[in-house]
């Protein structure tokens, strides 16, 4: 018998997922708490995290793995994901975890969801509740131009934040040890004389060990930032990107979630006011803290890595880097 040997790797061209949403920025910019807000908003599932998408981004980009099973394998995992999530399957019962359907605004439905029958039945239901998957990402805005090859639709939601407030924040969560060192520390890695270092240090500078945790931190803020911004630029056009900030979701949050949900073609929800207030939101108290983490880190800095950081602070505070 002869056969046609197939080696192109391919995907299903009626995706289930039609609706989906990534809420992305560098970690510890504010995407929890942007995310559990709005994942209230109507037609909206449970946040997800978008791990699968931070892993394969950087491997496409150091060129260790193909565009065709990427793009086959995230397509999958996505359809996989709604038609799992309509059915309670592999749902987070966790209490604490964000992810968690306790936070949810209506946890009833998960459980109720875990007396469906499965089949084709769940693909009409699908279908016709058009529902939004919203998945919470770190960095890919780093690199977008990689994501745009896999041609998959999605709409964006960038938050930024203030690169002081940032770097002050990974500093107080260890993140400069963690980074290198824990085990908990679930990202892609590259090796370098018999150590390993997270994808983003690629390019490693060469006084990597001479340099404070303060300072580390404030590296892969400027690096990761700046690398967002450089690619946001390329394509701040795109109507599939909304551009907000930590500042914006915090002190004016009803008027932007408001905007982020006509963005996403849906509305806030009934529980969206409780969620603010439960999140302690709007909070004034944050931005008037920045003066002092500013004096905390320049006592911890060289001169040139604080004044990159003013550089920075300067063009964020232009309209979040002119991107919006």
């Amino acid at each position: 018998m002869k056969h046609i040997r197939l080696n192109n790797y391919s995907h299903n061209i009626n995706s289930i997922v039609k609706n989906l949403v990534f809420i992305d920025g560098v970690t510890r910019s504010g995407k929890l708490l942007l995310g559990s807000l709005v994942a209230t908003f109507k037609k909206m599932e449970s946040l997800e995290f978008g791990e699968n998408f931070e892993h394969f981004l950087p491997s496409l980009k150091l060129k260790k793995c193909s565009y065709d099973f990427a793009k086959s394998y995230l397509i999958t995992y996505l359809d996989q994901l709604i038609y799992n999530k309509m059915l309670s399957r592999n749902s987070n019962f966790r209490y604490s975890d964000i992810t968690s359907i306790y936070n949810y605004f209506n946890p009833s439905i998960y459980k109720r969801r875990l007396k469906e029958k499965e089949g084709d039945g769940v693909l009409k239901k699908i279908k016709s509740k058009k529902p939004i998957l919203p998945l919470v990402t770190h960095d890919l805005m780093v690199n977008f131009n990689i994501f745009l090859k896999l041609n998959i639709k999605v709409k964006f939601i960038e938050i930024y934040r203030n690169p002081f407030e940032l770097t002050y924040s990974w500093l107080k969560r260890g993140l400069a040890k963690n980074m290198e060192k824990s085990k908990r520390e679930f990202t892609m890695r590259l090796e370098h004389n018999k150590k390993n270092y997270p994808w983003y240090l690629y390019k490693l500078p060469t006084n990597w060990k001479k340099l404070n945790d303060t300072e580390k931190c404030a590296f892969y803020v400027l690096s990761l930032t700046k690398n967002s911004i450089k690619q946001h630029k390329k394509y701040q056009n795109k109507k599939n990107i909304f551009t907000t900030s930590y500042t914006r979701i915090t002190q004016n949050t009803n008027q932007e979630l408001v905007k982020i949900a006509k963005f996403l073609n849906t509305s806030t929800g009934l529980k969206t006011k409780f969620f603010i207030k439960k999140k302690k939101c709007p909070n004034f108290k944050i931005s008037k803290l920045i003066h002092k983490k500013k004096k905390f880190l320049k006592k911890r800095l060289s001169h040139k890595i604080f004044n990159d950081l003013l550089k920075l602070e300067s063009n964020f505070n232009k309209n979040i880097y002119n991107l919006n």
